[in-house]
């Protein structure tokens, strides 16, 4: 799997345009509460400043909170009329928003502007908000190469000394620690040694702080009686970006030896892209569905049917489509579905058709939202002819065209939903590994129904039994299998089980294909 974080701290600016006022003679004093759904009801969990007089509220203060790719977090952002700051439980309300954190995110630049709503018709004013990353994060790396001079000679009149540099962090508690990388490499009798380029993370050197206070020891190397320690000196990684010649001191108090300086030669921190900054760069995930039509889901008229739609709620691949299509369309900007199915008959054709659009229309296969999926299928299951065998390849090579076709930064997620083990599995395969080379593709699939999908398990790149007809492996992996009732019982949801591994795979793709945020 591709070891990304799948979650970011955020805040969030709020900014209001033409409020209503609720004074008699002057304009409204707002303050914005931020509410999250918890089991139903929203509770608060922020709240801006109070403005005095103000029409078009710019709050200063950002709320914060953490921000999670897979999971629908829903909001209400209530802006109130405070008449008295120091009791907030006496306030009117202005209007309010309620959304999600996906569709703020998934909004171009992270930026979102909607009307308010009041508890009657009218204007109520409108609301911005921006949803930033917090900086500081965990893939920040510190890139540098540093020069040394003066080096003291640890090796007597036989040489030189041996010098490598140690980098350790200070802690709160004021402990000392070694950090991971934060070795140099060994340059051989020199007392002006220029060492190879290091790597450390931002995180674990400074907590994140060009001002944190950090220690760099310069050792002479000696393999028969061991390391001798030349100097240290405490700096930050401000001085050393800045190019400070740092003067180092002995490690004995007391002593007046001239242990030599450090110098950068070249640095900076290096920004590995997160999920946030390519969504906020304008990048758009576009979705496409692949629906089962075979046989074995029996005849949508009967009960037994995968496919029955005449009783209480959703059956398993409405609520798969629904799941995973309200988290997925706040990130494309069109807020279309591409909807395909396999393996039945569609109206006016003879035989099983491995790839046809469920609007009857190849030439405009795409749907608008949720209810438009919704509105597709149902009108499938009405006129199409279930038939078989269950084959995934055309739908793949669909997909892999899609892809390819979008000019602008993208990412497309197609998610295949079927009831049984396919026939063409190792077409299949070859189609899953020429994608993960180049394409900017994952591929969901999602099992319903009672079936044994172990030989699914196999289109998963993590077993190890995924392999190209001339033998190569995947790139990099890009299929999830999940069992729908597996999903179901996940504490975190249907979606978040579906969809967990995607942010991952998007950010594994641009990297190794070398495509920074636009």
């Amino acid at each position: 799997k591709a070891a990304m974080p799948l979650s970011s701290e955020v805040k969030l600016t709020i900014e209001c345009d033409d409020i209503a006022s609720q004074d008699w003679m002057s304009k409204s004093d707002p303050m914005c509460k931020k509410m999250q759904n918890a089991d139903g009801e929203y509770v608060q969990i922020g709240n801006t400043e109070w403005l005095k007089n103000e029409r078009n509220p710019r709050f200063a203060t950002k709320l914060k909170m953490t921000y999670t790719f897979e999971i629908k977090q829903r909001l209400q952002f209530l802006i109130v009329d405070v008449d008295d700051p120091n009791d907030l439980t006496n306030v009117n309300e202005i209007g309010k928003l309620e959304c999600t954190l996906g569709q703020i995110a998934g909004s171009r630049g992270c930026k979102m502007t909607r009307d308010l709503v009041g508890e009657k018709p009218g204007k109520y004013g409108s609301i911005t908000i921006l949803a930033e990353e917090l900086k500081g994060r965990t893939t920040d790396l510190l890139a540098i190469k540093m020069k040394g001079t003066e080096i003291l000679n640890k090796d007597g009149f036989m040489g030189k000394s041996d010098p490598f540099l140690i980098f350790k962090s200070v802690r709160a508690d004021g402990a000392i620690q070694e950090v991971s990388n934060g070795k140099s490499n060994v340059i051989d009798n020199s007392e002006s040694p220029f060492w190879e380029e290091m790597r450390m993370g931002m995180v674990e050197l400074c907590n994140g702080d060009l001002e944190g206070k950090i220690i760099v020891e310069c050792w002479d190397f000696d393999s028969l009686s061991g390391n001798d320690q030349i100097g240290l000196v405490e700096t930050t990684v401000g001085e050393i970006l800045a190019g400070k010649e740092l003067v180092m001191k002995d490690y004995k108090e007391g002593r007046d030896l001239k242990p030599g300086k450090l110098q950068l030669v070249s640095g900076s921190i290096v920004r590995i892209p997160s999920f946030l900054d390519y969504l906020g760069s304008g990048c758009e995930i576009t979705v496409s569905f692949a629906i089962d039509f075979t046989m074995s889901n029996k005849e949508a008229s009967e009960e037994a049917s995968l496919h029955y739609t005449g009783g209480e709620g959703y059956n398993q691949y409405q609520q798969a489509m629904v799941s995973v299509g309200e988290i997925l369309e706040n990130y494309d900007h069109d807020k279309k579905f591409a909807v395909v199915g396999y393996g039945g008959i569609p109206p006016g054709k003879e035989e099983a058709d491995h790839c046809f659009a469920l609007s009857m229309n190849e030439q405009d296969p795409e749907v608008d939202g949720v209810q438009g999926l919704l509105d597709v299928y149902a009108s499938a299951i009405a006129s199409v002819r279930l038939y078989g065998p269950t084959n995934f390849a055309e739908v793949l090579k669909q997909s892999h065209m899609m892809a390819n076709e979008q000019r602008k930064q993208h990412y497309h997620v197609l998610v295949i939903v079927t009831d049984g083990d396919i026939t063409d599995m190792q077409k299949t395969k070859n189609a899953i590994i020429e994608a993960s080379y180049q394409v900017p593709l994952s591929v969901v699939i999602v099992g319903v129904g009672d079936e044994d999908f172990s030989a699914m398990e196999d289109l998963d790149a993590d077993g190890g039994g995924l392999l190209h007809d001339d033998g190569r492996p995947p790139f990099r992996d890009i299929v999830q299998f999940v069992p729908f009732k597996e999903a179901l019982a996940d504490s975190g949801g249907v979606a978040k089980k579906l969809l967990e591994e995607i942010p991952g795979q998007l950010l594994q793709y641009m990297c190794v294909n070398k495509k920074p945020p636009p």
